[in-house]
């Protein structure tokens, strides 16, 4: 179902001074604590270390579009190349500590730098997110060539449909970088 499963999470301040990180950063930074699967479009978002990091963003004042049109937030990743927006849904969930999600790759023929936006060949894929309403923490799921159908399968993934699927994702996981 999933063609990879993502973990990212802000990681604690004394792994950050470990490594070098920015602690107490304005934006905040998700680095992946362990993957399953494979997804080509991540490739040029690794940095030259190894590690796969996203910053969460919000887009008012950042993404120019109506209200009704904007997402609340944006990942976006090395090289200042926009990953995905996140579309959060309100479903009637029991799962208070989980908010659910939706985004895609960016479609633009080229970054607002002028380089070519090199998402452009993912563009059909969809990418579902599930989050802890601090977004310390996000799941990604990736499903190649699922834009067309993502509503329906970010609906299925918050009334469980998928968690035998989900549970497969997490336990296959690994970690990609030693922090």
């Amino acid at each position: 179902m999933f063609d990879c499963y993502i973990k990212m999470q802000q990681l604690p301040d004394e792994v950050k001074r470990a490594n070098k990180i920015k602690v107490e950063a304005i934006v905040p930074r998700l680095d992946c604590v362990s993957m399953a699967g494979y997804y080509e479009g991540l490739k040029p978002l690794f940095s030259s270390k190894g590690q796969l990091k996203f910053y969460l963003m919000e887009t008012r004042g950042l993404i120019n579009s109506s209200d009704q049109r904007r997402a609340g937030y944006f990942l976006m990743g090395e090289d200042s190349i926009n990953f995905s927006s996140i579309f959060l849904q309100d479903f009637d969930t029991d799962k208070q500590a989980q908010c659910f999600g939706y985004g895609e790759p960016n479609s633009n023929k080229t970054l607002k730098s002028g380089q070519p936006n090199p998402m452009l060949p993912f563009s059909e894929d969809a990418y579902l997110f599930i989050t802890n309403p601090g977004f310390t923490e996000f799941e990604i799921l990736i499903i190649r060539r699922g834009r067309y159908l993502i509503q329906g399968y970010l609906k299925q993934l918050a009334n469980g449909t998928f968690n035998e699927a989900l549970a497969a994702m997490r336990s296959q996981a690994k970690p990609i970088f030693n922090y």
